[in-house]
């Protein structure tokens, strides 16, 4: 019962002043964005492309993930410097609220571009690409952003976009790379390792957000928040152990067999 008074509470008093007035703060944009986002992806662009030959978007898709690049560097710039302004290593508290306002703002807008690359695998008609992780990871990452944009939870919050957008400087320069030149696509190291990677850094989450609870005094997010984070964190975790399993354990095992 208390967790329900919580939530009540912060759906009311907690909206950050800061962004209050945006429209894509609104709850209502954002589920009718993500449902559009799914319809698009599962039903309306395989319609539209069903009698159509793959599109050649090789310029823009190098243009998208130049631009990622930069965006993710900018915000990971931003990240770190607003965590080693902080003066303590585990609880996060800016002395300048408006440049966690700004990170906040800049991370939820980043995530809504995100989705346009989804977008090319329906134009190139790869629809393999756009499995359920993926658009469940764009969905839910979406959703956290739109969360951490909409509500105040503190300056916490920002180790999970500093992970991510970091994570993310790597796979899309490797993005860039496989669009300069398809061979990049053939290296399985690569692939491995960045799916290790962000396997990573959905354990070290746990990890920090775990120590900023026993910390005392932290503010850190609410109960309810942590916890529904941590299951869907464990979803995730669970989703990219499966995909690593079957594209990087499976084969080679199957390969070794057939040898």
């Amino acid at each position: 019962m208390a967790i329900l008074t919580d939530i009540l509470n912060d759906f009311t008093s907690n909206i950050d002043p800061k962004h209050e007035d945006y429209i894509v703060s609104s709850p209502d944009f954002f589920c009718s964005f993500i449902l559009f986002y799914v319809f698009s992806i599962r039903v309306l662009g395989p319609k539209l492309m069903k009698h159509r030959q793959p599109y050649n978007i090789k310029n823009i898709v190098i243009g998208y993930n130049v631009i990622q690049i930069l965006v993710n560097i900018y915000i990971l710039y931003e990240c770190i410097h607003l965590y080693f302004t902080n003066p303590n290593w585990i609880c996060i508290d800016a002395r300048n609220k408006d440049d966690f306002a700004d990170i906040s703002k800049h991370y939820y807008f980043l995530k809504l571009f995100d989705i346009v690359e989804t977008m090319f695998f329906i134009l190139r008609k790869s629809y393999r690409q756009a499995s359920f992780l993926h658009l469940y990871h764009h969905s839910g990452i979406s959703f956290a952003a739109f969360v951490n944009f909409r509500y105040n939870y503190g300056e916490t919050t920002v180790m999970i976009g500093l992970l991510n957008v970091g994570t993310h400087v790597l796979m899309y320069i490797y993005y860039l790379l496989t669009a300069v030149d398809s061979t990049w696509r053939n290296n399985v190291t690569i692939k491995k390792g960045l799916t290790s990677i962000q396997i990573i850094q959905l354990n070290l989450m746990w990890i920090y957000f775990g120590l900023t609870k026993i910390t005392p005094g932290c503010k850190a997010m609410p109960r309810y928040v942590l916890y529904t984070w941590t299951g869907q964190n464990l979803f995730m975790v669970s989703l990219f152990l499966r995909f690593y399993f079957k594209t990087y354990v499976k084969k080679v095992v199957s390969v070794s067999k057939e040898e």
